[in-house]
């Protein structure tokens, strides 16, 4: 019955992370759908440390020929906004 238990509660957390959408999101995985979202060239890919936390920084060039800045959390995958 324990295990029962366990195993109910296991999915059933597993299922709200999922559904929450929030997972730690790798460079690659941020580069390919920056790419596919702003549909132009990757000019640069990095991870840093800021603030405590990784942040995925990702510069495109788009096909209009400006260049897009991205600044990806690391640990959600959620584009974070900075003040400029």
């Amino acid at each position: 019955m324990k295990r029962l238990l366990l195993s109910l509660l296991i999915g059933l957390l597993l299922a709200q992370s999922a559904l929450a959408g929030d997972r730690r999101k790798s460079l690659d995985e941020a580069v390919s759908e920056a790419r596919d979202r702003y549909n132009g060239r990757v000019l640069s890919a990095e991870t840093r440390r800021r603030d405590g936390r990784e942040q995925h920084n990702i510069r495109i060039l788009t096909n209009d020929g400006r260049v897009k800045r991205l600044h990806i959390d690391a640990d959600s995958g959620r584009p974070e906004r900075r003040g400029r």
